[in-house]
Order: C-alpha cells, then structure tokens, then sequence
C-alpha cells in the first residue's frame, strides 16, 4: 500500500520542472515492487521468469533514467525514449529481441516437426 501511495502524491515533492519525470519513475517503482510481490506468491515457472524478467527490466530503466534526468538532464529528441537518448542505443529494439527470444523459447514447433514415424 505504501509504493501506491508514494506514486500517487510523492511526485508532488519534486520541483515543478520534474514532476512529470517523478511521477513516471514512481510508477515504475510501483511496477517493480508488483512484480516481486507476484514472483514472491506464484509459483515458479520459467513461463513466469521470462515476463516478469522483461518487467523488470524495463521498469528498472524507466526508474534509473528518470533518477538520473532529475539530476543532469540531457537532450531527447522527439520520438526517442529518454533512456534510448541518454545511451544513443535504440533499446526498443532491445526490447523486441528480447520478446522474439521469448515467442521461440515459448512456441511448441521445433526444428523436427515433422510427423512420428509409426
């Protein structure tokens, strides 16, 4: 209950200039801490792993950058996440690979998908 109420109202205290920027690496604080309360009481799987794991890693970054924009802002341009423009590296892409990764680790076809032999 804590993290949403800090989501809610901490952004409140950041300068006027960052409120927007608090309130979205609030929200990932929010989202990590949903994510460790859902691997926490569910049981583990690798189905579970994958999804959570990207979870995570993204909201992680969303937390970072916007951390450390508050401190030393840097150019975005438009279009480009703050995350992706502060280390000049398209992390969406990233993020594609990352769910193609999981689509083949997760899809049922193999390499020998062709009918037993009976």
């Amino acid at each position: 209950m804590a993290a949403v109420v800090l989501r809610d109202v901490g952004w409140a205290w950041a300068p006027a200039a960052l409120q927007g920027m608090a309130s979205k690496g609030l929200g990932a604080l929010l989202v990590l801490a949903l994510l460790v309360v859902v691997w926490r009481l569910a049981p583990r799987s690798s189905w579970l792993a994958w999804p959570i794991g990207y979870g995570a890693w993204s909201a992680l970054q969303t937390v970072l950058c916007s951390a450390a924009y508050a401190f030393e802002p840097w150019e975005v341009p438009p279009g480009v996440g703050i995350c992706s423009a502060r280390l000049d590296l398209d992390l969406g892409a990233l993020a594609l690979l990352a769910a193609a990764l999981f689509a083949v680790r997760a899809s049922p076809v193999t390499s020998d998908s062709s009918p037993a032999e009976k």
